[in-house]
């Protein structure tokens, strides 16, 4: 979140959140919002931003009052028929767990048997000590399957939302790793479909460089860091992942993975190494 809110604030907020939601998909017309959806720690908020910049339209992020106005608004819900305009944000989900993975630790204790928070006991079963990110790995993962945080089901079901509608007019994806790689790009290439109208490539541009990464976090995107944009980059799941953390990943997620595009078939699992080696 980039900043401490007090528990009033957490609930008004969430509140406030499913209100919007309702408000958005009942009264489209009169309350014409933009849903950027996607898994925690898929891109969703930088997307959010990319979109509003383009569109030039606000994104209240941190609003404890319902949106009732023209806007961009992002969750982490699927996505669902009733969305008139609706960005997907996609990640490798390999990258997905890692990225959690580093997210959720944050707030676990240093050294070796920490009091875990009780609210994370569930997604750290059999934690000793959170620097063993490799041998931590395969139970977060198997944890993610069965109990997925913050969001409503795990990451299989939620790209399959996206998936079984992706054909829909008014629906968009805007996939992680491309916006990495071109934002602008990813942009001109996404946005005529949402908006119906011809890309404006300048305010691509214009978008892409206010919000990319290196400017947001104040260092180059692959180099880590300790806040809320820890590392942008793709592919850091091969720097942690064991085998066993591989063929956990492929039985819960191997076919949503190859669905998505990110491999051709489920082989990707028996050639990952015992000490991460990658693809």
């Amino acid at each position: 979140m980039g900043r401490q809110e007090t528990p009033l604030q957490v609930r008004m907020r969430a509140a406030s959140h499913r209100v919007t939601w309702m408000l958005g998909t009942r009264f489209p017309d009169a309350i014409p919002l933009t849903f950027v959806v996607g898994y925690p720690k898929s891109g969703t908020v930088w997307a959010s931003q990319l979109v509003a910049d383009y569109l030039q339209v606000p994104y209240p992020r941190f609003s404890l009052l319902p949106v009732g106005f023209e806007a961009v608004v992002h969750g982490h819900q699927v996505v669902r028929d009733d969305y008139r305009r609706c960005v997907y944000t996609l990640r490798d989900g390999r990258d997905v767990m890692c990225s959690h993975y580093f997210f959720l630790a944050r707030r676990i204790p240093e050294g070796d048997r920490p009091a875990v928070p009780r609210s994370l006991r569930a997604h750290f079963p059999g934690l000793t000590n959170k620097a063993d990110v490799r041998g931590n790995l395969p139970r977060f993962i198997e944890a993610q399957a069965r109990r997925h945080h913050s969001s409503p089901v795990n990451w299989a079901a939620h790209v399959r939302s996206w998936l079984t509608r992706k054909d829909r007019p008014g629906v968009v994806m805007l996939r992680y790793e491309d916006l990495l790689a071109d934002a602008a790009g990813a942009l001109v290439a996404a946005m005529p479909r949402l908006t119906g109208e011809p890309a404006d490539e300048e305010q691509a541009r214009s978008s892409a460089e206010r919000f990319s990464f290196a400017r947001q976090a104040r260092r180059r995107a692959g180099r880590e860091g300790a806040n809320f944009l820890r590392k942008g980059a793709s592919g850091d799941w091969t720097n942690h992942f064991t085998r066993e953390a591989a063929e956990v990943f492929d039985l819960a997620f191997g076919d949503a993975l190859v669905e998505c595009g990110y491999e051709p078939d489920r082989s990707w699992a028996g050639r990952v190494g015992g000490a991460g080696a990658g693809r």
